[in-house]
């Protein structure tokens, strides 16, 4: 199954709360999105993503969340999610204004001026200068995260297209 394609992961299931279905959900570091309880989340059961329905969502401190599913409503069916992944889909993660920077490791880039960049690896939340850190031939190049700087992304495709300042790219590459 190639989940990282269709799919991110929003968290794990770590533990039944209660007798009515109530599960207690280790968050992703990264989870940023906000919940719509009418859009399916799906959970892994045998290889497969089965789609589910949050009935309740509320977040807890630590990174963790107290849920309930539809027709999830005993203890013992609660029981059989637990160790369970929890995935989003991907148009449904990331969008113009909630996004998880993360996400975009792995994203291929270019610029509208010099062509190819390379491949995120990384995403270095440094103090109000985030940045992406792609290596090309052994040499690190920081991209930062500004709005401005950023042409297109395409998420099926996983691009992101710049417009980056003349010269950024070759004061990381010059040899």
């Amino acid at each position: 199954m190639k989940t990282a394609e269709k799919y991110l992961l929003f968290g794990n299931i770590l533990k039944t709360f209660g007798a009515n279905g109530e599960l207690i959900v280790k968050l992703d570091n990264q989870v940023s999105v906000e919940i719509n309880l009418d859009e399916p989340i799906f959970i892994i059961i045998d290889g497969l993503s089965v789609p589910f329905y949050f009935m309740l969502f509320e977040r807890r401190a630590n990174n963790r969340a107290l849920v309930v599913f539809e027709n999830i409503e005993t203890e013992q069916l609660a029981k059989q999610l637990i160790g369970k992944q929890i995935l989003l889909p991907y148009k449904k993660h990331i969008d113009k204004k909630n996004f998880n920077l993360n996400d975009f490791v792995g994203f291929d880039t270019s610029d509208i001026n010099t062509g190819n960049i390379g491949t995120i690896t990384e995403f270095l939340d440094f103090p109000n200068n985030p940045c992406f850190q792609i290596i090309r031939n052994g040499k690190e190049i920081l991209i930062p995260v500004n709005e401005k700087l950023i042409k297109s992304i395409d998420v099926k495709s996983k691009t992101i297209n710049f417009n980056l300042p003349e010269g950024l790219i070759d004061f990381y590459v010059k040899e």
